[in-house]
């Protein structure tokens, strides 16, 4: 069940096109719901508790916030589950202090009684990134729900340091098929900014051959150490583990926002 919120409260993964908030500077955010749905919106500024208080009782009317019914038409409401949050503070990027707030949400005892939402398998995670703007005032600027289990959540890292640092968060899916929300973002006074991934994407294409394809982000991007490793394959594959041509290495330096290639190299793969 994909959760739903008041509007005032939707949760955000960001790919921040630079949309000016009043005095706040260049913000977007866009929700990312466990189905892959997308949508975006402009963040409003809250001081920390209120980001920080548990969401399932943000509805004042006490619907659950996950689905709203059980197995036999039982209601649920938002005291059958259990909340727990981890608030980081991951550091501080051109003066704007960066806080990620992990939540979890277990399923009650009722809920088991009930076959509700949750009662089996893994619990629902939301991760939501939070950008000061002010004396204790913060936008999200990234939220991704996985609900029972649909990512694999971890923690968003500052990646680099000084004016050319950046933020980075990554979450494979539990598909088969290397996927993932990751989402990279470069700050300054006025906001933050998507990672420019256009430079080394084309000296990644001029190496490798014109037949073949590669992974640009997920887990072929490794942020920590400006580096790129993927696997090459036939655009005509037919499948995930055929049609390979080999692997390509690229490394790259971060500046105003810009992925530069600093070295790129196709190793073909060896014909047995």
């Amino acid at each position: 069940m994909i959760p739903t919120r008041p509007f005032s409260y939707v949760l955000a993964v960001t790919l921040l096109l630079g949309s000016t908030i009043s005095s706040i500077g260049q913000w977007q955010r866009t929700l990312v719901q466990g189905d892959g749905q997308v949508t975006h919106d402009a963040p409003v500024p809250h001081p920390l508790a209120w980001w920080t208080h548990n969401p399932l009782e943000l509805d004042e009317s006490g619907d659950l916030l996950i689905g709203p019914t059980a197995g036999g038409g039982h209601t649920l409401t938002a005291r059958d589950y259990q909340v727990q949050q981890k608030v980081t503070t991951l550091g501080t990027i051109a003066d704007h202090r960066i806080v990620q707030v992990l939540t979890t949400i277990h399923a009650g005892p009722r809920v088991a009684t009930f076959g509700g939402p949750g009662v089996d398998g893994p619990p629902a995670q939301w991760k939501s990134l939070l950008v000061g703007v002010g004396a204790n005032r913060y936008v999200e600027i990234y939220t991704l729900q996985s609900n029972w289990g649909l990512f694999q959540i971890g923690s968003a890292g500052i990646y680099g340091s000084g004016p050319d640092s950046i933020m980075g968060t990554d979450d494979p899916d539990t598909g088969n098929g290397g996927g993932c929300s990751d989402a990279y973002w470069w700050f300054d006074k006025t906001g933050a900014y998507p990672v420019d991934f256009t430079k080394l994407e084309d000296a990644i294409r001029r190496a490798i051959p014109k037949e073949g394809t590669y992974t640009p982000r997920c887990w072929a991007l490794h942020p920590a150490e400006a580096y790129l490793e993927s696997w090459v394959q036939r655009l005509d594959a037919k499948c995930h583990a055929c049609g390979g041509l080999g692997t390509v290495h690229a490394r790259y330096r971060i500046q105003s926002g810009v992925a530069i290639p600093v070295s790129v190299r196709f190793k073909a793969e060896i014909e047995q």
